[in-house]
């Protein structure tokens, strides 16, 4: 639930509690126990909330990431069918993000090394 942060802090806010409450006569100024717990609760509540919205964000990520993946597939069915009616070296294959076939990098073969006998 609280992040690393806000757990340290609770966890280290507890102790005070602990101490606090076995020594009654303890005092800070203006700040009592009720105001101590107070904020306490008030981390813990803020932290509650952003898990809230990031479990929300997590599930409109992975449905923006499905999103995504489909519009890809599409794309790439798209750019296969401009491919296919228009050819690999066409201009409208480049246009729609293709590398056209005579702008490709031919393959150089590596020598062979000789081997030890």
């Amino acid at each position: 639930m609280a992040t690393n942060g806000a757990n340290d802090v609770l966890s280290d806010a507890q102790k005070i509690v602990n101490v606090w409450t076995e020594n009654a006569a303890f005092s800070m100024g203006e700040v009592t126990m009720t105001t101590f717990r107070a904020a306490m609760t008030a981390v813990t509540d803020a932290d509650l909330a952003v898990e809230t919205e990031r479990q929300k964000l997590t599930a409109l990520i992975n449905a923006r990431d499905a999103e995504i993946a489909a519009l890809n597939q599409l794309v790439t069915r798209a750019r296969s069918g401009i491919r296919s009616v228009f050819g690999p070296d066409s201009t409208q294959y480049e246009q729609a993000g293709g590398t056209r076939t005579s702008e490709r990098k031919t393959p150089t073969r590596k020598p062979k090394t000789a081997t030890p006998a």
